[in-house]
């Protein structure tokens, strides 16, 4: 295949089939976050180490594993001298976990060269059976992605010897912001890729569960007010969320700061938007004196289409790797490369082809990262089904 490297690392593989039209667009990221505490782990984190029919190390699940099966089912069709029914780009940016600059900027190639994706997909939902309160496994795929915002709070002050403190120190005023967001809810709402999540999960339910989902149009205010006591993930689908994740203030226990600040993390909810969400941490905080400084921002996602071919064809290759899965659409509470492809496509879509349960999920971004040999064979022949399929 052509390869092409898009700022220093990216890298486009380019499988030329003949028909140009409606190309499909495969992506993974290289870069993984850091390991953390090396002696936490039952393997080395960059070992690859295969124990007991278990792939070890950061990025097996997140986002090595999907990028290994994709160039995988690749290179077993090309050996068997298939051709896809369309282009087809191996996409495989190298700083996702930093919101680089590798995708964007083989988005702005595909604008110069006219090339409009017909379908995408990158890392996103997954298959579990502890997701929701029905015996079938779900396989959630993300249609719409949450936008991304790290808002920096700062309050500065005179500082001076610790021993004789003002009023409102920086560090306090920073401080009682953080409380009162802690203490905020923001609103909530059931957008529509969640809408048509709770139906066709209302649809597998029974009992009252069943009684609500299928109107869950009408059920709104009570929906809102349960998925929260669900657990963290549930919230997160149906609100704006903000959670600090980096402080500083003195550098000395004896020194008050002249300047202290706090890193807000904001994922922000489908039909919010960037500039809106600024305005309301501002307003929840109530102190004119703290600077509000974007540092990062992206708005989150349109939902893509889920009445065509494009998801036709994923909800295809999903059911022929996991017969029996109840396949649904999903709001991705985290950020991926696939938002910049959401800008030149109608038809982007973020799935892990793995069984994902609560324990693996936890292990994304933390010690022993680990994904079943058995799990990557799925992934692979996920693959294979997507390109195989015609449509």
């Amino acid at each position: 295949m052509r390869r092409q490297i898009f700022a220093d690392h990216t890298l486009v593989y380019h499988w030329d089939s003949g028909s140009s039209a409606d190309p499909l667009v495969l992506m993974a990221h290289q870069d993984v976050v850091a390991p953390g505490d090396l002696d936490s782990w039952t393997h080395p984190p960059f070992s690859g180490a295969v124990a007991d029919g278990v792939i070890w190390g950061r990025g097996a699940i997140d986002d090595k594993g999907p990028l290994v099966c994709i160039c995988d089912a690749v290179e077993n069709l090309l050996a068997q001298g298939f051709t896809p029914d369309r282009d087809v780009y191996l996409l495989f940016g190298h700083d996702e976990e930093v919101a680089g600059i590798g995708v964007p900027t083989v988005v702005e190639y595909f604008r110069e060269q006219q090339i409009v994706p017909g379908l995408v997909i990158d890392e996103g939902g997954g298959v579990a059976g502890d997701l929701f309160p029905i015996n079938e496994k779900v396989a959630v795929i993300g249609t719409a992605e949450k936008g991304l915002l790290d808002l920096q709070l700062t309050a500065v002050d005179p500082g001076g010897h610790a021993s004789m403190p003002g009023k409102n120190p920086a560090t306090t005023r920073i401080a009682r912001a953080l409380v009162k967001l802690g203490d905020y809810n923001f609103p909530a709402q059931v957008t529509p890729p969640i809408m048509e999540m709770l139906t066709i999960i209302g649809e597998h339910s029974s009992g009252p569960l069943a009684a609500v989902l299928s109107r869950a149009d009408r059920f709104q205010r009570l929906i809102t007010t349960l998925m929260p006591r669900s657990g963290p993930l549930m919230n997160a689908m149906i609100r704006t969320t903000a959670v600090p994740t980096m402080l500083e203030g003195s550098q000395g226990t004896n020194i008050m700061a002249e300047s202290a600040s706090a890193v807000l993390n904001i994922r922000i909810l489908t039909g919010e938007t960037v500039t809106g969400t600024v305005d309301r941490v501002r307003k929840v905080i109530d102190d004119p004196q703290i600077e509000l400084t974007i540092i990062n921002a992206s708005e989150p996602t349109p939902a893509a289409r889920t009445d065509g071919p494009a998801f036709e064809r994923v909800k295809e290759a999903v059911a022929e790797t996991f017969p029996g899965a109840v396949i649904s659409p999903f709001l991705v509470v985290g950020a991926s490369d696939a938002r910049h492809l959401a800008q030149i496509s109608d038809y982007v879509y973020r799935f892990y082809p793995f069984e994902l349960d609560a324990q693996a999920r936890g292990l994304l971004h933390s010690v022993n990262e680990r994904l079943s040999v058995d799990a990557l064979e799925h992934g692979i022949r996920f693959y294979e089904a997507v390109l195989r399929r015609s449509h």
